[in-house]
């Protein structure tokens, strides 16, 4: 009779430590983070009639962008101007520390501090900036604000 409650009481144990170690995860989904960071990757363009180029002859046409978790690069004819950003997502998913790369050149620098909103929907994303002159230059001087909406 004994050995029969010591086993008895082995199986409760054993079963209750499986049930315990069995329970709920700790995996509530996808986090803040990981769900900005995934919106950012993928194909996005430009909307061209929504976007601002300072003092340039651009048109928004030939001009792409590819987003990661950590910036943006730019390609097409504003990359005489801007080649693309830096920035930080928070694990509260929000984009902070933005900066803008300025062309490799001595005649613009950037003008402030620039702002990266992604909508509600994380279908539409906003970068805004200004140029100010470092010696001399008008071309490419001001504001920009280039708008690009999620494609896939």
């Amino acid at each position: 009779m004994k050995i029969f409650k010591s086993l008895s009481l082995l199986a409760l144990v054993t079963l209750v430590s499986i049930t315990i170690s069995c329970g709920p995860g700790d995996d509530d989904g996808p986090t803040d983070k990981e769900v900005l960071v995934e919106a950012l990757t993928g194909s996005w363009t430009l909307d061209a009639s929504n976007s601002q180029f300072a003092n340039t002859e651009l048109d928004g046409s030939g001009i792409g962008v590819t987003f990661s978790e950590t910036g943006f690069s730019l390609s097409g004819g504003i990359t005489t101007y801007v080649s693309g950003g830096t920035y930080t997502v928070t694990d509260a998913g929000a984009i902070t520390d933005v900066a803008v790369n300025i062309a490799a050149s001595n005649d613009l620098e950037l003008k402030g501090t620039p702002s990266f909103t992604i909508n509600g929907a994380k279908d539409t994303i906003t970068i805004v900036f200004s140029t100010q002159e470092a010696s001399g230059r008008v071309s490419g001087l001001g504001d920009y604000k280039l708008v690009f909406n999620k494609a896939s």
